[in-house]
């Protein structure tokens, strides 16, 4: 059974039985990403956030102002 894409929900190209070290795209503590999702330095579709960032800021104008941030930090 194919692996699927964390961020969009697409196939894989990984059993879920491969080791996460044979793959390519794999982010530890987030899950295996498509081809697509993971070449996020072209593809501007999806930016992961760390949970401190949220957790640690409660105010959610601030906590988008530091999204926006990281989205323009990460081109």
């Amino acid at each position: 059974m194919k692996d699927v894409c964390v961020c969009c929900g697409a196939e894989t190209a990984y059993e879920k039985s491969t080791h996460i070290e044979m793959r390519n795209g794999y982010v530890e503590g987030v899950g295996q990403l498509c081809s697509k999702c993971h070449t996020s330095g072209t593809n501007f579709n999806s930016v992961l956030i760390p949970a401190s960032t949220i957790i640690n800021t409660p105010n959610n104008s601030e906590l988008g102002s530091k999204v926006r941030q990281l989205y323009y930090e990460t081109r």
